[in-house]
């Protein structure tokens, strides 16, 4: 049985995301919506032999692949995503050499910054402690330290140290 990858393999652009979302159980004017055509575009798509085959076929597609289509639109969605992030990550740099700062001041530049800063610098979590709890830490609970270190010391073996320097 062929993946759904294969069947679609015809359809490119706004025809093979129409028709994704159609397979996912979309209506179709909601799918012709989200994807930003026309009704006349539409229309046009329909006098294609290849797409009205598939089309034809979206039922038996929807019963078959509706999973599929569900992971295909999000891996479009993913690298349509990191593709975004590449062309606003290369405008700040331009921003940067010329001096102009338009985009790195806004909002969408703090996010994509934000962002890469996480992905790429991981800061350990630091508890935030309150006054209370940090003189409960040092003065009110000192002996439960002195007795972890008891125990952790208790494990030590004795032993002589020898110079065989000499």
């Amino acid at each position: 049985m062929p993946t759904l990858r294969e069947e679609i393999k015809p359809l490119t652009g706004n025809r093979r995301r129409f028709f994704l979302l159609r397979v996912t159980g979309m209506a179709p004017e909601q799918a012709r919506q989200i994807v930003g055509v026309t009704r006349g575009t539409h229309n046009t798509w329909l006098q294609n032999e290849t797409f009205v085959e598939l089309h034809r076929r979206i039922d038996e597609f929807t019963r078959d692949y509706r999973i599929e289509a569900i992971q295909l639109l999000r891996r479009d969605n993913q690298l349509e995503a990191v593709l975004l992030e590449g062309k606003i990550v290369q405008k700040m740099k331009e921003e940067i050499d010329s001096g102009d700062y338009n985009l790195i001041r806004s909002n969408l530049a703090r996010e994509v910054y934000a962002k890469l800063i996480t992905d790429l610098d991981f800061v350990p979590q630091v508890q935030n402690l309150t006054w209370e709890q940090r003189l409960q830490q040092i003065f009110i609970r000192p002996g439960e330290e002195q007795m972890q270190l008891e125990q952790s010391s208790s494990d030590v073996v004795e032993g002589e140290i020898v110079d065989e320097g000499n």
